[in-house]
């Protein structure tokens, strides 16, 4: 199956499972789940790899914020199967990334796909908020309050 055929079954597929897919500049078809917006970017070298992306879903503020971003994206990654989450220069985003040589199988992977890149990413924010509120109430070198 070439790319265009490709991107066809998906976008029939995401349609019938309710989504509203759309191709953008780059050929990705792009669509909304649950108020975010998603990816699929296309290889036309590798037909067989899929990689469905959650773009810039925490941005990264300051340096103090990338070293926690850093080891809450290991965090969701270790605890969430299949999603990978990374940090880049200014946000954080979300992957599932596989190989699916049967691209009929799409419609069987989509909405679990889906899932597992939402929990990804809530993964990644409550660990965000467990480690901003551990750093706020850490005391003072001596154990005193900073008054």
């Amino acid at each position: 199956m070439n790319e265009e055929q490709l991107q066809a079954l998906y976008m029939e597929t995401l349609a019938e499972e309710g989504y509203r897919p759309k191709l953008d500049e780059d050929n990705d078809i792009i669509f909304k789940a649950e108020g975010r917006t998603l990816y699929i970017r296309m290889y036309s070298d590798d037909t067989e790899y899929f990689q469905l992306v959650l773009p810039n879903f925490w941005k990264i503020e300051s340096e103090e914020e990338r070293e926690l971003a850093l080891i809450a994206a290991n965090h969701a990654t270790r605890v969430t199967k299949v999603a990978k989450v990374f940090v880049t220069k200014a946000n954080t985003c979300a992957s599932i990334e596989m190989f699916l040589p049967d691209p009929s199988l799409f419609g069987k992977v989509i909405n679990r796909a889906v899932a597992a890149l939402r929990n990804g990413a809530e993964h990644f924010a409550e660990k965000m908020q467990d480690l901003e509120y551990t750093e706020e109430d850490e005391p003072s070198e001596f154990g005193e309050s900073e008054e």
